[in-house]
């Protein structure tokens, strides 16, 4: 005798894994859209917008002037009457006033120096209810707020560049790294739950890269941490009247700065092994 499946509890489970599907679709929808968001609210991004439209109208006004310029010469060899000559200047020195303008913005905005420039890795949050997104989610803050020290740090010449280059690269390969492990919590779990019987093997390698995506997070928020504390010494003056306690801030933040890079070389490792 044939055995037939259980159809209600077949269309239950394909019915929640159409569900499921949407539920993502949605989420990488929103994700996307509040990543380009993040990057159009990005203060290296804003500058340099401003930069190149101060550039742009600058040129073209300046572009305007010599035209109508060369238009008042050319009219004056043809003895044109003096008010078309008049005309003429106008408009050419009310085109002048923005060039100038426009050019000396675009000078002044050259010298302002550039904010470190944010990780845009094209990263998607982790679906609602992935063990991973609550980590990720944490690791979203954490950059904000560490990418915004950067900046006061570099406006402040808190630190040398090289020293604001070393800790930019240190935040972003972590960052990768923990984005890389989310995203094998997620293939697992879309693993398990669309086969039940799989589920008693990944859930403790979920549970494990979970743990480490909770270790990764620690260490990020200590290195910014230290960062805070290294700018909030410079800006209440403890750091101009102690040498020594400036040098301490520093090897604070770069403790915490390599105890993070062994964490996330840690853990690039063992993917390695667990492919090979």
């Amino acid at each position: 005798m044939a055995v037939t499946p259980d159809k209600p509890g077949f269309v239950a489970r394909q019915w929640r894994s159409a569900m499921q599907r949407g539920i993502d679709t949605v989420s990488e929808y929103a994700g996307a859209a509040a990543q380009k968001l993040s990057a159009a609210a990005d203060p290296r991004a804003r500058l340099l917008r401003k930069r190149r439209w101060a550039l742009r109208l600058g040129l073209f006004f300046s572009l305007a002037t010599a035209f109508w310029v060369a238009v008042t010469g050319l009219l004056a060899t043809w003895s044109t009457p003096v008010w078309g000559l008049i005309i003429t200047g106008v408009i050419a020195v009310g085109a002048a006033v923005p060039a100038t303008l426009f050019l000396l913005r675009y000078r002044w905005l050259r010298g302002e120096p550039l904010p470190p420039q944010r990780q845009v890795s094209g990263r998607r949050m982790p679906p609602h209810g992935s063990v991973a997104r609550p980590s990720m989610s944490a690791l979203g803050a954490s950059e904000r707020g560490f990418h915004s020290l950067l900046g006061v740090m570099t406006r402040g010449n808190m630190l040398p560049p090289e020293e604001i280059r070393e800790l930019t690269a240190a935040a972003d390969r972590t960052a990768a790294t923990m984005a890389a492990t989310a995203d094998e919590v997620v293939s697992m779990e879309r693993a398990a739950s669309e086969t039940p019987h799989s589920q008693s093997y990944l859930a403790p390698t979920i549970n494990a890269f979970t743990a480490q995506l909770n270790a990764g997070v620690r260490q990020y928020n200590e290195m910014v941490t230290a960062a805070a504390q290294l700018v909030s010494a410079a800006n209440t003056g403890s750091m101009s009247s102690s040498p020594m306690s400036q040098q301490r801030y520093r090897n604070e933040l770069a403790g915490a700065t390599d105890r993070l890079m062994g964490w996330a070389q840690a853990f690039d490792e063992l993917g390695q092994l667990r492919r090979a």
